[in-house]
């Protein structure tokens, strides 16, 4: 009988990969979180998104500015109203005419940023910072099975194929990442199916 006992993971023990399908021509893509070498305490990451199909390179969250301005300019009756398209960096100054006076002035407008992502399937599970689906992903019996990565299925499998799944004990720090598997994944009816899928997957990168 095969043995498996909890080491203790979490999902973000995974996380710092992900296998996506690319947003642009639905090859598998990698997302790979690093650090800045200004960031020396690793605070601060940094999520890189790179396909070698079409070589999508996408750095870390796509955000735009909208720059809006709602002032008055030469009396106190109407407001200047203007609103920008989507920017790629902050406009420090806008200029926009005045109807009341009919020239232009400059203004310091509002900037909102606005957080964008790619459109895909809502259906699927998708990572949380490109909003790009999981390249590994797999309905069984009306649930979706999926995984990060190779070293997150190999993981999952250990599970799985495992009669005998022990918990260290000596695990003070909440729920670990199997003891929050969905019922149909530690359904041991289900190990055969999933056992089949995960096999599948590994015959995709080896």
């Amino acid at each position: 009988m095969k043995r498996f006992q909890d080491e203790n993971k979490r999902a973000h023990h995974f996380a710092n990969e992900f296998q996506v399908k690319c947003p642009k021509c639905g090859t598998k893509a990698t997302i790979k979180r690093t650090f800045s070498e200004k960031d020396q305490y690793e605070r601060y990451p940094i999520r890189i998104l790179k396909c070698p199909g079409c070589h999508l390179y996408q750095e870390d969250t796509m955000i735009k500015y909208k720059a809006t301005v709602n002032q008055y300019c030469c009396n106190n009756v109407e407001k200047v109203k203007y609103e920008s398209q989507l920017l790629n960096e902050k406009p420090q100054k806008i200029k926009v005419k005045c109807t009341s006076c009919n020239q232009i002035k400059e203004f310091v407008p509002r900037i909102e940023e606005v957080h964008m992502c790619f459109k895909t399937d809502e259906n699927n599970i998708r990572e949380w910072c490109f909003n790009t689906e999981l390249w590994y992903q797999k309905t069984v019996r009306g649930n979706v099975f999926w995984a990060y990565n190779e070293a997150h299925i190999d993981y999952l499998e250990g599970y799985i194929a495992a009669g005998l799944r022990e918990r260290n004990s000596q695990y003070n720090g909440g729920k670990t990442m199997v003891a929050s598997l969905p019922k149909f994944v530690k359904d041991a009816r289900n190990r055969d199916k999933l056992l089949k899928v995960i096999k599948e997957w590994k015959k995709s990168y080896k």
